[in-house]
């Protein structure tokens, strides 16, 4: 009788602690990182009243009620909470954050961290994040167990300022773009008896002279040379001029342009091609005799260079920027473009301003030189900075198609420079495989450090601590640091926290079975102490 007594107290006990486990998972369901706790039962050892022999088949034994064998956790994956904060991390797959606590080391899933006023990332306790400094004798050593420290970043850290060493341009420059010559034009031809007249025609000659020129009368020839600058010239007519007479005059008058007779009509070309601001006018002299009626001069062909514009900041050693602009233009050769380089300010190009690129058929780029024997371009930024050497790279390479030809619209662009300012810590990210990287006012982004990440065999063997936070024993094993790279199956996912693994229906319902095992003991406690009643009241 007194073993069923013993049997139902046993059972009473350990479901009482089984709903303490329950209650316990439930009263963290919203706790983050919390991993649920399950209990296991066993039952208890049983007494043999017979051995199993000649008088019995079987052995007879009762058991002596039940015993919890395990109360362990289970880590499972918990479903991710997005929280947008940088620091809020939560492991996607195994593994442990590791916490500085002194001499020890305590694990955790709860990734609630903040950098604090020294730098350092560190949990709600003050106890810090484990990892890597990234930095040079760090990565020549190797990431392990034996750099690990502290995760600190320097907010008020700088990027040095870098001199640009390198330009490379990129994009089309337009094969169908054509450098032209000024061409004026008088407005009708020249003509003597309805025909069209020459340079050795005399102007008296001339179907346009409506009175006679006597000596001394005068054209007045004005207008602008190519390069803008004005022209004021007087002919002055001598008895038997003719029309070369005042082809001279004109080109005595004029700089950098040549007057000729074609078809009757004086024309003015520039010497050279290119963009021009040449203009030409005639007109009679106002004390004349005689009179000449002389046609306008038109603009027959505009003087145009064929030229594509660029720009790119380069930086000094100071981490000064200087403005240099590129400027392409296409000669009379098939394929063939000089280029230029200048500044905008103080600075100056020593050596190395101009040069010349050369295309195939194909619009390949076939050459890119510097002229004068030049291999780089020089530039001196007069403030104090060493002098720069730029090297040019129109070639094509890795992530950018270098300068092409085709008859397509100029799209000529410097594709990079590696210079850069001094700049200033703005911005931090950290990647799936742990890795804090800072990001510069100047564009620079660095690695500065990486989060570790611990596993041990057997999870279940864990010391829980509270708080969130384990700690590896001799059931657990050993833990081992962990690097995350590329062939990681975990992750760390920044603005994200991991929320409990409780499963509440699971829960609910193990707390339905829980009562119900309870009161079954009680009822088995309730009936034994009924038939014992039973069993004393027979003497009465």
């Amino acid at each position: 009788m007194l073993r069923s007594l013993l049997a139902g107290v046993s059972g009473l006990r350990n479901h009482q602690m089984r709903m303490d486990v329950i209650g316990n998972n439930i009263a963290n369901i919203n706790t983050i990182g919390f991993k649920s706790g399950r209990i296991n039962f066993a039952e208890a050892l049983s007494q043999t009243l017979a051995p199993a022999g000649a008088s019995y088949l079987n052995p007879m034994q009762i058991g002596l009620g039940m015993k919890t064998t395990s109360i362990e956790n289970l880590y499972s994956q918990g479903s991710l909470e997005r929280t947008g904060v940088l620091t809020d991390l939560a492991i996607e797959g195994d593994g442990f954050f590791i916490l500085n606590a002194g001499d020890t080391q305590m694990l955790t899933r709860a990734g609630q961290f903040f950098f604090d006023a020294d730098g350092k990332l560190v949990n709600h306790s003050g106890l810090a994040v484990q990892g890597w400094q990234l930095t040079d004798e760090n990565k020549k050593l190797g990431l392990g167990s034996g750099n690990l420290s502290d995760i600190s970043i320097d907010m008020n850290m700088v990027s040095e300022a870098k001199e640009t060493g390198n330009i490379w341009l990129s994009g089309n420059l337009n094969a169908g773009l054509k450098t032209t010559t000024e061409v004026w034009s008088l407005g009708s031809a020249l003509t003597t008896g309805g025909a069209n007249a020459d340079a050795t025609t005399a102007l008296n000659s001339l179907d346009q002279v409506s009175t006679q020129l006597v000596d001394g009368d005068t054209i007045e020839i004005s207008g602008t040379n190519p390069d803008g600058t004005e022209v004021s010239a007087t002919y002055t007519y001598s008895s038997g001029d003719t029309v070369q007479n005042l082809l001279d005059a004109i080109n005595n008058a004029f700089s950098g342009v040549t007057a000729t007779m074609q078809d009757g009509k004086i024309v003015l070309t520039d010497a050279e091609a290119g963009d021009s601001s040449t203009t030409i006018r005639l007109t009679n002299g106002a004390n004349n005799t005689g009179r000449i009626d002389l046609a306008n001069f038109v603009n027959t062909t505009p003087g145009e260079t064929a030229k594509v514009k660029t720009s790119v900041v380069v930086y000094d050693s100071l981490g000064s920027s200087h403005n240099v602009i590129l400027e392409f233009t296409k000669t009379a050769n098939n394929g063939e473009w000089t280029w230029t380089a200048k500044t905008t300010g103080d600075e100056e190009i020593t050596a190395g301003s101009s040069g010349r690129a050369t295309f195939n058929e194909a619009g390949s780029l076939t050459s890119f030189t510097f002229d004068d024997g030049a291999t780089k371009m020089t530039l001196d930024p007069k403030n104090g900075a060493k002098v720069m050497d730029v090297d040019l790279h129109a070639e094509s390479g890795e992530g950018r198609m270098g300068l092409t030809q085709f008859n397509s619209l100029s799209t000529v662009n410097v594709k990079q420079q590696d210079g850069r300012a001094v700049g200033r810590l703005v911005n931090l990210t950290i990647d799936p495989k742990g890795v804090i990287n800072g990001t510069f006012s100047n564009g620079e982004k660095v690695a500065l450090a990486k989060i570790a990440l611990a596993e041990v065999p057997n999870k279940s063997g864990l010391m829980q601590l509270g708080e969130g936070m384990y700690q590896s024993s001799m059931a657990s094993g050993a833990q081992q640091v962990v690097e995350l790279d590329d062939k990681s199956v975990t992750s760390i996912v920044s603005g994200s926290l991991e929320m409990s693994n409780v499963d509440v229906a699971k829960e609910f319902t193990d707390m339905i079975t829980t009562q119900r095992g309870f009161e079954a003991n009680a009822r088995v406690i309730t009936t034994s102490d009924q038939m014992l009643s039973e069993l004393i009241s027979l003497k009465r």
